[in-house]
């Protein structure tokens, strides 16, 4: 797969990667159709402190596709179902979050 990635401060790249591996249980994939690039990804790529994730990580936290296929125990979502994905690393614990 094709992808942008953040390998030093403002060095960016598009490279090709292998494709992911099959959704586990509880999980989905998504055929990517659309990113765009969030105030996350400009903070990373500025080399901000509180924006800084370890190196090289594929950027654009904001995603769109269709679902390629379904892991074990999912209810509620399909194959071919359109979504929208927010990727973002968060700690899930604050009032932020």
């Amino acid at each position: 797969m094709r992808a942008l990635q953040l390998l030093d401060n403002r060095k960016l790249a598009v490279v090709d990667l292998p494709g992911p591996p099959p959704p586990g249980p509880g999980e989905v994939q998504v055929r990517i159709g659309a990113v765009a690039l969030n105030h996350i990804d400009v903070w990373g790529w500025r080399g901000m402190a509180f924006a800084r994730r370890k190196l090289p990580i594929v950027v654009g936290v904001e995603a769109a596709g269709t679902i390629a296929s379904v892991g074990d125990g999912v209810e509620g979502l399909a194959t071919g179902t359109t979504v929208s994905i927010f990727g973002a690393e968060t700690c899930g614990v604050c009032e932020a979050c």
